[in-house]
């Protein structure tokens, strides 16, 4: 065997193997009524939220371990990696196709499909909000200043450490790509993903008045354009390729016309700081290099591999791991 299909044969088993002792073969009562623990797929008999996740998984950990020890009336539902997760029947109900993702299913309409929620951040604020009195204010407080100073630690801890530690140094001795060629490969799905929200939101994400969804894509749009000027090269601009992504694109152009993004656009807070306007204008103050540095990692920018299919397709190390280089 190549290096390639050993990798992915272990990763399998090891992942089949974590299944095996992290989630119950069997339906297991817990002291909640219908909380309960089975692998994809959701039987007839579930809750009426289903988390699902891999417990090798640090956010779908996190989340299992929350639901077992407030004892939450929640199924937990383990999603096999190699089977499951890219199935037909998984993608209908969590398109993102991502872990963990929580179902929340409607009882006075057992033929439509449940909502789903991607992602851990919202789905603790769900359980919190759903659950409040099984969760305790020490878990999330009520009290917005102590729930902010316990989030920023949250935050801080799944963003920088999470992607400086083990996205460094324990992903890619799985087969899974290191630095940021991890996050590049999902570049242009990341845009449909969000190309799709904004289709179904009238004009906004959520609906008819902005939400914080909404002020951070314009923000982000922002910040992509700091590399906007005609004389950066790039493989890639954000500017470039917004006419792809029209809903996308309006929510940007209805955003900018608020008083409170507008004014924040143009308007420094004082000396030392740079508005959004100033930084794009200059390309962030001539500070920006012209094209991407040579002694850096080479990325394949053509070659989208979602992450979690890394070790299941063969050679697809060797065609986006590129190595680094000296000129």
């Amino acid at each position: 065997k190549n290096r390639s299909t050993h990798n992915s044969s272990v990763l399998v088993r090891f992942i089949k193997m974590g299944n095996t002792i992290c989630i119950d073969k069997e339906p297991k009562k817990i002291s909640e009524p219908d909380g309960k623990a089975y692998m994809w797929p959701v039987p007839a008999d579930h809750a009426k939220v289903v988390v699902c996740g891999n417990s090798a998984s640090l956010p779908c950990r996190a989340l299992f371990m929350t639901i077992k020890h407030f004892n939450l009336p929640v199924d937990m539902c383990g999603i096999d990696m190699a089977k499951d997760l890219n199935s037909p029947e998984h993608l209908e109900v969590n398109p993102i196709h991502s872990v963990p993702v929580a179902l929340v299913y409607d009882k006075s309409k057992p033929d439509a499909l449940p909502v789903s929620i991607s992602g851990s951040e919202p789905i603790i604020y769900f359980l919190k909000d759903t659950f409040g009195d099984l969760i305790p204010d020490s878990f999330i407080s009520s009290d917005p200043l102590k729930k902010a100073q316990m989030m920023q630690k949250y935050f801080f801890i799944n963003s920088v450490v999470y992607r400086s530690t083990m996205y460094q140094y324990v992903y890619p001795l799985m087969g899974l790509m290191s630095e940021c060629q991890y996050d590049l490969c999902k570049r242009d799905f990341s845009l449909d993903i969000v190309e799709g929200w904004a289709k179904a939101g009238t004009p906004y994400f959520e609906g008819t008045e902005p939400s914080w969804a909404d002020f951070f894509w314009y923000s982000l749009w922002l910040g992509n354009n700091w590399a906007a000027i005609d004389d950066i090269k790039v493989p890639w601009k954000h500017m470039d390729v917004i006419d792809k992504y029209p809903a996308s694109k309006a929510i940007i152009e209805k955003v900018a016309l608020l008083d409170g993004p507008k004014h924040v656009y143009g308007t420094a807070l004082g000396e030392g700081d740079a508005s959004a306007e100033m930084v794009n204008s200059t390309g962030f103050f001539g500070m920006l290099t012209k094209t991407m540095p040579g002694n850096a990692r080479k990325f394949a920018f053509e070659t989208a591999v979602h992450p979690n299919m890394v070790a299941y397709i063969e050679d697809a190390k060797k065609m986006i791991d590129m190595p680094l280089t000296l000129e």
